[in-house]
């Protein structure tokens, strides 16, 4: 059994994800920014919970109190984001709120929560960033997939000093229309965002960091 803290534990993706982790036998932490979310997560599946906005250095620093002092895992899923709509409706003001929200949500709030909890990692950890939406060229969520990949790829060879791995999990380009994927009944993107992430925790996985991976239902890269 291992010692997990998984942000973005008050989401859809991050409880999905939480409870992958729980059912493998790990020690597993959920922290979020939304109290009620949060708990109501922890409730059904009977985990820690930590509030905190890993966006915000302030709230970071009130609840460094509560962090557990050895991890094994950090897991950072992109925090819950301002839904401003459709984008190609967008005022001044809702796109760049958009795009600031979008680079906080998940850049930020991975590279605050590392810099915090990094030293908590023991010897031979593993650090793994999400990526939940499948970006589209020239939006905010494909600038925001590729800050991301760049600064996991940097903070591999901080990191690997001590033998701990860091990786992005990325949700990749999903199934065309009649392509069924490598099964006829694809697993859900959470699902195989929870099975890569498990991986990269296993011994197995040792040799893998710096690295941007994609679960994409098998789907090819690009179609014809």
């Amino acid at each position: 059994m291992t010692d997990v803290l998984l942000t973005g534990g008050d989401t859809e993706l991050g409880r999905i994800i939480a409870e992958g982790f729980r059912d493998a036998g790990h020690q597993v932490v959920i922290a979020g920014s939304r109290r009620d979310e949060l708990e109501v997560a922890a409730k059904e599946l009977d985990v820690d919970s930590i509030v905190f906005d890993n966006t915000d250095p302030a709230s970071l620093e009130a609840a460094r109190s509560q962090f557990p002092h050895h991890l094994d895992t950090i897991v950072n899923v992109p925090a819950h984001r301002w839904d401003g709509g459709d984008p190609r409706t967008y005022t001044l003001t809702e796109r760049a709120a958009a795009w600031r929200t979008a680079m906080d949500a998940t850049v930020l709030s991975a590279v605050l929560t590392v810099q915090i909890l990094g030293d908590h990692l023991r010897s031979g950890g593993t650090i793994v960033n999400v990526v939940g939406d499948n970006a589209t060229e020239g939006s905010a969520e494909a600038a925001v997939k590729a800050a991301l990949s760049n600064w996991t790829a940097g903070q591999a060879t901080h990191f690997g000093i001590r033998g701990v791995t860091l990786n992005a999990v990325a949700s990749g380009r999903g199934a065309e229309p009649g392509y069924d994927g490598i099964a006829s009944t694809s697993p859900s993107v959470a699902a195989e965002i929870t099975r890569l992430a498990l991986f990269l925790t296993t011994p197995a996985a040792r040799h893998i960091t710096g690295q941007t991976l994609h679960v994409s239902h098998g789907a090819l890269a690009s179609f014809a």
